[in-house]
């Protein structure tokens, strides 16, 4: 027994004590640093994720109409009965509102203030009166009709003054762009409307009930004059022309005829769009979609749309919005995206979208208004009573945007129905913006399926045939070798597999699916062929030399599907198997497509599998394969019924590590593939993916903008798919361990 008494004893006890208490104080903050560490890390990432997704929330926030200024416009010098018409404009400066009277002077006020700053004659009026005018959505070019069937046409350009460096007016003139007499008859015109077009003029008056008389030049300037009419007993309503000179008219009975000059004006569309007599109608930006008012409140939205064969066309109704209060009796269109306004009788005015079909706001004026505006910069709207005008501001950052155009089908302009599509930009402002990231989340899922095929049979039994079937010695240079496979960078094999390996899949598509059916028949009878040998040889060579039988083997696979390849694509597809996929099946052949992506996003993948694999096979117990050889197994059963099963979590759980690979690769995906943001499961089309994605935007996109917002969208939901496919992988590993700890 040991001396406590003992003062050597009692101080080897108490530095021992020492010693003990130091470890554990050490391994306390040890605990407490990893502790720290990992909440660290699970909090920085939570901190990503609400940094992505604040920066996408503001998506869905709605815009907001604010009463800055009420203003009223009074003319000093106007004659006496002259009244404002409904034609209503401001320059993109704010320095000066415009109206047209019906004496025949356009009216100039401050935008600040509303004093009347200068009025300017409209040139040829002389004994006439103003009866109906108009303004066109861009370009300030402005239609008067007159009381003797006359259209005089000016244009209002704005020129700004500077003093040093800053702007301090704005020089006003009004161009004549001529008169033209739409109506021998002369009878007063009732609406009139105008369009300037690439050098061309397009003037469409209502002279009667029902008829409208039109002018128009062609790209000689050659005139042309027709007149056109809608049956008895219906009423015209209101006309507007549209791009290239197309035409619509409402009427009293809930219809829209729309013409097109061809060069004689042609009817080519009757809309019923219901809901009573048309009140209100209006082209969107860009002149080819037009959104109706009727007198129950009712707002729709049509196009035309090609349909059938040939270049035939149709007027559909694409767009159904949330019904006005009570009679629409304005819209106003945005010039800078397909915002528009619209007012009631009962002095609602409402705020919406175009293609997201959004209310982004709502105000009311108390009474009806003769005009809307919504200025050439779209940050303000102006609703005029008379003389007042009620002036509000508009914070509309994101109008593109609502869940149905970013998980929804959407109806575009061209297209035959409603599709999902992403195309963010177009070749001119009046294009639709088109947010739909249901192809990029299929782009996602089909790339990385078709790289998982590839990727997961080559590595998962080659991991289970290094494990349980090669040599110790060879193994230990198989392994290594395979995992210096994911040291190359994936831009390097993006940039083979873009450059090189999509051309010799083009070259050699029927000879590379020979190859994908005979390579595992010729790597079998390499097999068969090792066991086909003498017994007395075998026993002299060391496991895993039946690779200088099956390498050779598969070697000469490849040299067959070359031979083969060219001769079973004369033989079964004409010569040209691209050719017949298209004439036969109607499929597509790209050159960078999924089949290509997969090859290389496979090899990229690959490694990871292998290696993770190979480690879970390896680390299942001795005593079990023991046993199963014991019992009379062979090495292939062993490996199949009882290493399979027994390392299946690590299986699964390698799997899933190389899922998340290649869902969020870049990369290869966007130098391999035609970045075609398509929903097609085809193997030779290309797609976009949601990472992909992300990097060929980035230069499109300024910052705070709807891309630069929709993008932050797309970085949260490759987040978020992430998480849940590793939280499911999870879940399903623990499972299968559970299941097999007890083997």
């Amino acid at each position: 027994m040991m001396d406590i008494s003992n003062p050597s004893v009692r101080e080897r006890m108490a530095g021992a004590a020492k010693r003990i208490g130091r470890l554990k104080r050490i391994d306390r903050a040890a605990v407490g640093l990893i502790t720290l560490g990992g909440v660290g890390v699970i909090v920085a990432v939570l901190g990503i994720l609400v940094f992505i997704a604040a920066q996408a929330v503001p998506l869905f926030t709605p815009a907001t109409l604010s009463l800055s200024e009420h203003l009223d416009l009074r003319r000093p010098s106007a004659a006496k009965g002259a009244h404002a018409l409904p034609v209503f404009g401001a320059d993109e400066y704010r320095k000066y509102l415009y109206t047209v009277e019906s004496d025949g002077h356009v009216a100039f006020y401050r935008y600040d203030t509303g004093v009347s700053a200068r009025q300017l004659p409209i040139p040829g009026l002389g004994d006439a009166t103003i009866t109906a005018s108009s303004k066109s959505l861009l370009g300030n070019y402005v239609a008067a009709g007159t009381s003797d069937g006359r259209v005089l046409l000016v244009q209002l350009r704005f020129t700004p003054q500077y003093e040093g460096q800053t702007m301090s007016d704005v020089d006003i003139e009004l161009r004549d762009r001529g008169r033209v007499d739409v109506d021998a008859q002369k009878r007063p015109i009732r609406d009139v409307s105008y369009l300037e077009q690439d050098g061309q003029q397009f003037v469409a008056a209502l002279v009667t009930e029902r008829e409208i008389a039109c002018w128009w030049t062609d790209a000689e300037a050659k005139p042309w004059r027709a007149s056109v009419s809608v049956p008895a007993p219906e009423r015209v309503t209101a006309v507007r022309l549209g791009r290239n000179g197309a035409l619509v008219a409402g009427t009293d009975r809930g219809n829209v005829y729309h013409w097109i000059p061809q060069p004689e004006m042609q009817l080519t569309d009757v809309s019923p769009v219901g809901g009573g007599a048309v009140t209100a109608i209006e082209w969107v930006l860009g002149g080819k979609s037009w959104v109706a008012g009727t007198e129950d409140g009712s707002l729709t939205g049509w196009f035309r749309v090609p349909v059938g064969a040939g270049n035939a066309q149709a007027m559909v109704h694409a767009h159904t919005y949330r019904r006005q209060s009570s009679a629409v009796v304005a819209i106003a269109m945005s010039g800078r995206e397909r915002s528009f306004a619209t007012a009631g009788r009962d002095g609602a005015i409402v705020l919406r979208h175009f293609t997201s079909e959004r209310v982004l706001a709502e105000v009311s004026v108390g009474e009806a208004p003769h005009a809307l505006l919504i200025t050439p910069k779209a940050d303000s709207l102006l609703a005029a009573r008379g003389n007042l005008v009620d002036r509000f501001a508009i914070v509309n950052p994101h109008p593109e945007t609502s869940w149905k155009v970013l998980f929804g089908k959407v109806w575009y302009e061209n297209y035959p129905k409603s599709e999902y599509v992403w195309q963010s930009t177009g070749g001119t402002d009046d294009v639709e913006a088109k947010f739909s990231v249901v192809p990029l989340v299929f782009g996602t899922i089909k790339g990385t399926i078709y790289a998982m095929l590839f990727a997961i049979p080559l590595s998962v039994l080659g991991a289970l045939y290094t494990s349980q079937f090669v040599h110790p010695a060879i193994r230990s240079k198989i392994k290594p070798t395979v995992e210096i496979m994911a040291a190359l960078p994936s831009v390097v094999i993006g940039f083979l597999a873009g450059l090189y390996l999509a051309s010799v899949v083009e070259q050699h598509l029927v000879a590379l699916g020979v190859l994908i059916v005979i390579a595992p028949l010729f790597g079998t009878a390499g097999v068969l062929a090792w066991r086909l040998l003498p017994r007395r040889i075998l026993a002299r060579l060391r496991p895993g030399s039946e690779l200088a039988v099956i390498i050779p083997m598969l070697l000469t696979s490849v040299w067959v599907a070359y031979l083969v390849g060219p001769l079973f694509e004369k033989w079964v597809f004409a010569g040209d198997a691209r050719f017949w996929l298209k004439a036969a099946l109607g499929v597509t052949y790209d050159q960078r497509n999924c089949l290509v992506v997969g090859l290389a996003m496979g090899f990229a993948v690959i490694p990871i599998i292998f290696t993770i694999s190979e480690d879970a096979f390896s680390t299942v117990p001795s005593n079990l394969t023991a046993a199963s050889l014991a019992l009379g197994a062979s090495r292939w059963q062993t490996a199949v019924r009882v290493v399979l099963p027994t390392a299946s979590p690590g299986i699964f759980s390698a799997v899933m590590v190389g899922f998340g690979r290649a869902v969020g690769e870049t990369m290869i995906v966007l130098m391999a593939t035609g970045n075609t943001p398509l929903m097609d499961w085809s193997l030779f089309n290309g797609m976009r993916t949601l990472a992909a994605n992300i990097a060929v935007e980035i230069p499109e996109s300024p910052q705070g903008g709807t891309l630069y917002r929709t993008l932050f969208l797309t970085a949260s939901l490759l987040f978020v798919l992430t998480f849940m496919v590793n939280t499911v992988a999870e879940v399903i590993r623990q499972r299968l361990r559970d299941r097999y700890k007890a083997v």
